[in-house]
């Protein structure tokens, strides 16, 4: 169950049966020649005037919305369905390459009664079938939703799938490495375990950001020993504990990742600024990556920095 902090409540459009619409006092002019009543999906229709109130997650954009009303339509009509493959990776805020970002729905169920056509919607039967309950929201648990990805996606997008399920970018971790291989060791056949292995392999704990995941695979990619993830500093000038982005302990080099956000709030770039002269004074050389940066020249200064060249 999520019960991070990092919620709220907000307002979705009351679904409903198009067929229940005279036992709710809609008219047949009101339900066809109005726009009050939209369809959601196929025998399923909203209405925007009446409204439900449910948890969300604060870093939901409209398109989670949007999302997240369809898989509630589809559970209203098809109850023993969850959210599953690529939807639920969207609905858990799991960072997915723009292919799949789309606006199919794909739900699974373990019920062979089950029959869904409907256009923009996938049904998935599966029967390594669990059903879980993240914000109210019945999904495919976050292992099996893993491991449903793995012909889709590489290595690379499985680990950006892995941090982002065990670390804390959109609350609190979602499952951790222990339960993701036990699960995969639940599943003797399943296709892409290559890739799942190797991805197993590269996943780290407490990465608070996919740009970050980016960052330390480039640096793997590229012939550089693996920066350690979120290295403790302890520093006598603000009197706690440091952790920037990434680091090489032994060398005290600091990586930080700037992205927008540390420009467009001005808390976070004062924030910024005294962690940065903290480290400094700890005795940390600090290198700034941000989505301009020359990886290269990147490159060349961590190497001299480790003695590498």
């Amino acid at each position: 169950m999520f019960n991070d902090s990092k919620w709220e409540i907000r307002s979705y459009p009351r679904l409903f049966h198009a067929q229940s619409a005279e036992s709710l006092g809609i008219t047949r002019h009101g339900l066809f020649h109005t726009d009050r009543y939209p369809v959601v999906l196929p025998g399923i229709r909203m209405d925007r005037e009446s409204f439900d109130r449910f948890r969300t997650p604060r870093w939901a954009d409209q398109s989670w919305e949007s999302e997240t009303l369809r898989l509630r339509a589809a559970v209203l009509k098809f109850p023993h369905v969850v959210a599953s493959h690529a939807s639920a990776a969207r609905v858990y805020g799991w960072p997915l390459p723009p292919r799949l970002m789309t606006n199919r729905l794909h739900v699974s169920t373990n019920d062979i009664d089950t029959r869904i056509r409907m256009p923009q919607v996938t049904l998935h039967r599966t029967p390594h079938f669990s059903k879980w309950r993240w914000l109210d929201l019945p999904v495919l648990k976050p292992e099996d939703v893993f491991i449903s990805l793995a012909t889709e996606l590489s290595v690379h997008d499985l680990v950006m799938l892995g941090d982002a399920a065990i670390g804390k970018w959109h609350g609190p971790p979602q499952t951790n490495i222990a339960d993701l291989r036990r699960r995969l060791d639940g599943y003797p056949r399943v296709r892409g375990r290559r890739h799942l292995l190797e991805a197993l392999e590269l996943i780290r704990p407490k990465v608070d950001s996919p740009a970050e995941t980016k960052l330390r695979l480039w640096a793997r990619a590229v012939g550089l020993p693996e920066p350690v993830v979120h290295p403790q500093i302890r520093s006598r000038l603000l009197t706690r504990v440091i952790e920037p982005d990434l680091g090489y302990p032994d060398k005290k080099l600091a990586l930080e990742y700037e992205g927008e956000q540390h420009l467009r709030s001005k808390d976070q770039w004062i924030s910024d600024i005294d962690r940065d002269e903290a480290m400094v004074y700890a005795g940390w050389t600090v290198l700034k990556v941000t989505s301009r940066t020359d990886m290269q020249q990147l490159e060349a200064k961590i190497r001299d920095h480790l003695d590498l060249l």
